[in-house]
């Protein structure tokens, strides 16, 4: 197995991972609870879409990266895209609120940021799109 194939089946394993992450961590609102139950609509909104957009391209970026397929590098790019906007926008919901920042919402943001920028520099460093 050639490097650049280790390389992409390591971002496949990583997206696959970061989805379950998004899944899990939607479903029970980062440790704070069932997520239907919450009460407090901006905490939701995050989440759910979450739900909806982040775990499904998540997988699918992962399926199609794995299989070698040329939709998985542009699924990822996109999937990277929202990694990194995702990050932003938690980040910003995190320091709006007085400290102490929660631990649990503080390392995910900035793996999803940090996984999202490496993979758009490996695209753009080994293949041409």
């Amino acid at each position: 197995m050639s490097h650049s194939q280790t390389i992409s089946r390591l971002f496949a394993w990583l997206f696959l991972s970061t989805g379950i992450f998004a899944l899990v961590g939607a479903l029970f609102t980062w440790g704070e609870g069932w997520l239907f139950y919450q009460k407090d609509l901006t905490i939701s909104l995050i989440l759910l879409a979450d739900l909806i957009c982040t775990v499904p391209l998540s997988l699918l970026a992962s399926y199609g990266i794995w299989a070698k397929k040329n939709w998985g590098i542009h699924l990822g790019l996109v999937t990277s895209g929202v990694y990194m906007f995702g990050s932003v926008q938690v980040y910003i919901m995190i320091f709006w609120k007085a400290p102490p920042y929660p631990l649990q919402l503080v390392f995910p943001p900035l793996f999803g940021f940090g996984i999202g920028l490496c993979f758009l520099i490996w695209v753009l460093k080994n293949r041409n799109i």
